[in-house]
């Protein structure tokens, strides 16, 4: 949040003399001033306006007296109350500060600017409800006041108040238009809410309002690289690093845009992925250097996420990664001085879930839940750390299975001692890499045995991860090379998931013009999954599955589904292929629609590359027949473990033209697509009901956590 102080206060309506002191019109104000306290030696406003004009000549002797004096002709009068705090908290005289604005906050005439100077002092000392009282009495007194609705805003958002938070924000640029710092706190605000051509546009303001703002123009990068900008991304970064080379959280997100959400190319791929190891290493080297002491404030910051979509181990990178946070969170470790960590070695096994998706999301349904429900409360005290803000009825569900649930807007720091200080004796992270505070948490030495599992599908890098827990049925033989943690690989699937049970709501074709008798082959992927290397399979199955359309979607934030479009468009049109005669991108779609869309479809296109677990287990549920790419890695082998537990193995592709030619004759065989139905309907219940996978996990952390 950027706080904003504002002018120099003063009565309404302001007096000449009073007016041009406030401005700092010295040669004008002086004079009459003088002029002033030679006819009336008791003119509150020209003993003000000197006191004024001496305090910003910084005579800080000569502004107390004339102060004083002020508030000997009138102590009633808010003003110079205010003026001598200032001087107060300028000389980090806080109490005396404070006393004077309590003062002028009972004043006449009533004075916004007393309760909203109050309102900062109270902030400056932690007294956050009683700030917030304060800049509310400012706003009622004078509803105009920017400053004060932009510092209010501020403090409801810390307070979790996002909407209200928004609000005030928004009515302090509509007030004041020229405040770079509301501008500003819109901007973040909106970026944090997933808003990214707002956010984006907002902080283009405030940098227009004021230059010189390192952290407006690292927030603006952030921004672009929401919305997958990489190059703008990077060209922001390095504005703020011209701004002010030690501003590290900028250093670590330009090391993070080398990776390209959406390449133009399988060139760009792996060119963005050469330029991450380039700046991966100046990073470690200058953070070595320079901030060795804190520079874990940037752990976590943004990580390395769309290096996993890249179609490559990525071991190494990670590995390079990795041993660089754990390095910087040490000194953080041993400054906070939290306990080591120990077994608790007594009862029940103290097992702690951290984890921003208590809630209806991918990580929960696919993982999560199953041990939350399934673990045997008589071997497992859970605690549950939702580092998340959204709540639902499975954050209830949650709630009402843990020995104890913790969440809350907190500082990474307050979870980090929360976590510690509950002395558990294994920690699990479903997802580390796709949110800043677990990335932080999982950099450091929490518990004694510390997992990670495949909510996020690749190697942490962290050597404070002891453990990756993942599938048998979804990682190659090869599977232990690509980690940096122990790979421990539970039976199946691994998981106990569940039915969504999801009531369809009814998908008629023509509603999209489509065409009677089109073949609809779905392909639900987010856009980042589909890399270039697999864009000529689409080509080819649009070519010989013809009449059909490929169903995309589009995805918040869209301008990744645009760039994806982009690229599609322009590979078809190179093989002189209709684009828009065989491709759609549609709007994302509510489950019901969703699941309405998978009954409707006639065949389901697993991303090759990364796979989709959660989408190929609902259209399992819906009975869809599906097409999969066995991919090298755990992430592109979701799709393929569940049909191979189906026993529907021959819809496995390993190669790129088994997979164009098994879509091709799943989408042109209507017998056969219902024979698959059939099968996929028959066998799937066991997928659903795998509780033992659940205590397979629970075996296995009663086992290392001794």
């Amino acid at each position: 949040m950027q706080a904003q102080p504002a002018a120099a206060p003063a009565a309404a309506p302001v007096s000449e003399v009073l007016g041009l002191a406030m401005s700092g019109s010295a040669s004008r104000a002086a004079p009459l001033a003088r002029n002033l306290l030679a006819a009336d030696p008791a003119n509150y406003d020209a003993t003000l306006a000197l006191a004024i004009l001496a305090a910003a000549q910084r005579n800080a002797s000569e502004a107390r007296k004339g102060l004083t004096r002020a508030i000997e002709i009138d102590p009633d009068r808010p003003e110079a109350h205010v003026q001598l705090a200032l001087l107060h908290w300028k000389g980090a005289r806080l109490d005396d500060a404070q006393s004077e604005l309590e003062t002028a906050a009972r004043g006449r005439p009533p004075s916004a600017e007393a309760h909203f100077r109050l309102g900062d002092l109270r902030r400056e000392r932690g007294r956050i409800d009683e700030a917030i009282g304060c800049y509310r009495s400012a706003l009622r007194i004078d509803p105009a006041h920017g400053e004060a609705h932009n510092n209010l805003g501020g403090l409801l958002r810390e307070r979790g108040h996002a909407d209200e938070a928004l609000a005030a924000f928004r009515e302090a640029t509509r007030l004041r238009p020229t405040l770079a710092a509301a501008w500003f706190n819109l901007g973040t605000l909106l970026r944090d809410r997933a808003e990214l051509d707002p956010a984006i546009a907002a902080l283009r303001t405030s940098i227009s309002l004021d230059a010189k703002q390192a952290d407006a123009q690292y927030w603006l990068g952030n921004a672009l690289m929401g919305r997958g900008d990489a190059g703008e991304a990077s060209e922001a970064y390095r504005a703020a690093l011209r701004i002010d080379a030690q501003l590290l959280v900028a250093r670590w997100g330009l090391t993070m845009a080398q990776i390209v959400p959406v390449p133009e190319s399988v060139a760009a791929a792996r060119d963005s992925r050469a330029a991450f190891g380039r700046e991966l290493d100046k990073l470690a080297a200058w953070c070595r250097a320079n901030r060795p002491a804190d520079g874990f404030r940037a752990v976590g910051a943004q990580q390395p996420y769309y290096l996993a979509y890249q179609q490559q181990s990525n071991k190494e990178l990670l590995a390079r990664y990795g041993n660089l946070c754990t390095e910087l969170l040490r000194p953080w470790e041993k400054k906070v001085g939290l306990p080591a960590p120990a077994h608790a070695r007594a009862g029940r096994c103290k097992v702690g879930i951290v984890s921003a998706h208590f809630q209806n999301h991918s990580v929960w349904n696919a993982i999560v839940r199953g041990w939350v429900e399934h673990f045997d409360r008589a071997k497992i005290e859970l605690h549950l750390f939702h580092v998340g803000e959204h709540q639902d009825a499975e954050t209830a569900f949650a709630r009402r299975r843990a020995d104890k649930f913790h969440d809350g807007r907190r500082d990474w720091t307050l979870w980090a001692k929360a976590i510690s200080e509950s002395r558990l004796d294994a920690l699990i992270y479903p997802e580390v890499g796709m949110d800043s505070i677990t990335a932080k948490l999982a950099a450091a030495h929490l518990a004694p045995v510390q997992l990670a599992s495949w909510g996020h599908p690749e190697t942490t890098g962290l050597p404070s991860i002891d453990h990756f827990v993942s599938a048998a049925g979804m990682e190659p033989p090869d599977a232990a090379l690509h980690y940096t943690e122990r790979l421990e690989a539970l039976p199946g699937l691994g998981c106990c998931s569940r039915r969504f049970d999801t009531a369809p709501t009814p998908f008629e074709p023509a509603s999209l013009g489509i065409p009677k008798g089109t073949r609809i082959l779905l392909c639900p992927g987010m856009p980042f999954k589909y890399t270039p290397e697999h864009d000529a399979l689409f080509i080819e199955i649009a070519r010989r599955a013809a009449p059909c359309r490929l169903l995309f979607f589009r995805s918040r934030p869209e301008a990744l589904s645009v760039r994806l479009e982009e690229r599609l468009s322009k590979a078809f049109a190179a093989e002189a292929l209709d684009f828009d005669a065989h491709v759609m991108f549609i709007p994302w779609q509510n489950q019901a629609a969703f699941f309405g869309l998978m009954r409707a479809a006639d065949v389901f296109l697993d991303s090759p590359g990364f796979s989709g677990f959660n989408t190929a287990m609902q259209a399992v549920e819906c009975g869809l027949p599906i097409v999969a790419f066995e991919g090298a890695f755990l992430r592109g082998r979701f799709a393929s473990g569940i049909l191979e537990a189906l026993d529907l193995g021959e819809c496995v592709a390993r190669t790129h033209a088994a997979y164009v030619e098994q879509v091709v004759r799943v989408a042109g065989d209507h017998d056969l697509r219902q024979s698959l139905r059939k099968r996929i309907e028959s066998r799937r219940q066991p997928l659903f009901e795998a509780v033992a996978n659940a205590r397979a996990m629970q075996d296995f952390i009663l086992r290392v956590a001794g």
